[in-house]
């Protein structure tokens, strides 16, 4: 692997298996779950997926309150579609008659059972896509990327972006620290003239320094394409992990 992998992913190969499984494998598992997700009905394959995203986040290392922080908001969204559609869905019994203003809202059975089903269909596909988004590095995610054909100019853009988001913050922290240690955020005033002045500063260091990055860049011989994402062949490993999840998928598929 070369530097760049390094750089960005600093595990490298002492990742679990499952952060360290190929990105096209868990793209192409990602893409079946969705598929599942969204072909198969009722209430059980969704919360089959819920269940197994949550699980596989554990296996993974990955932090479940990071997990349950990010999917607060897809939560919220859940929610909202399930008391739309209580209110929608005028199908089977009577459950409950709710007064509201000068009408009478009635709530079916059918639309507590579409309510449930749409919610957690939404739950279930959030759920993997930020299992994915969690546990995969983004080497593995440019080098799918690649593979399957996106622009080099947007790999290579992403790579550089990814790296110098965290530069930009770091100094930005910097910044703010030494204009703290100043007193420039005692109040309203010298917060918002502080405030300015960072931003400006940030701008110009920016500059600054993606002129020097691309003067380095040149004396290390770049010719307009970077060489860090290396495509390379898929392990027997992986390939065995594929059959197992879509195996796995295809039995949840036939529970719906």
């Amino acid at each position: 692997m070369s530097g760049v992998h390094h750089f960005m992913d600093a595990q490298g190969d002492s990742r679990r298996l499952l952060v360290a499984l190929d990105g096209r494998i868990k793209l192409l598992l990602l893409l079946a779950a969705l598929l599942v997700n969204l072909l198969a009905g009722g209430l059980r394959v969704p919360l089959l997926l819920l269940l197994l995203a949550m699980i596989l986040v554990a296996a993974s290392g990955v932090r479940l309150r990071a997990f349950a922080r990010r999917m607060a908001v897809p939560t919220l969204i859940a929610l909202v579609a399930l008391i739309t559609q209580l209110f929608w869905v005028k199908e089977g019994e009577v459950l409950l008659r709710v007064p509201l203003a000068a009408w009478e809202w009635l709530i079916t059975d059918g639309g507590v059972r579409r309510g449930l089903e749409l919610a957690l269909r939404i739950l279930g596909g959030m759920s993997v896509l930020l299992f994915f988004a969690l546990s995969t590095p983004l080497p593995e995610l440019l080098r799918a990327a690649r593979f399957f054909r996106c622009p080099p100019v947007l790999v290579e853009l992403a790579m550089i972006m990814y790296r110098y988001i965290f530069l930009l913050l770091e100094e930005g922290g910097r910044i703010r620290t030494a204009q703290k240690s100043r007193l420039g955020f005692v109040a309203l005033r010298p917060g918002l003239r502080s405030s300015a002045i960072l931003g400006g500063m940030l701008i110009l260091r920016t500059f600054d320094r993606a002129e020097r990055s691309f003067a380095a860049m040149l004396c290390r011989g770049y010719q307009g394409a970077l060489s860090g994402v290396v495509i390379r062949p898929i392990p027997r490993r992986d390939w065995a992990v594929l059959m197992a999840g879509l195996a796995l998928l295809a039995g949840i598929f036939s529970l719906r």
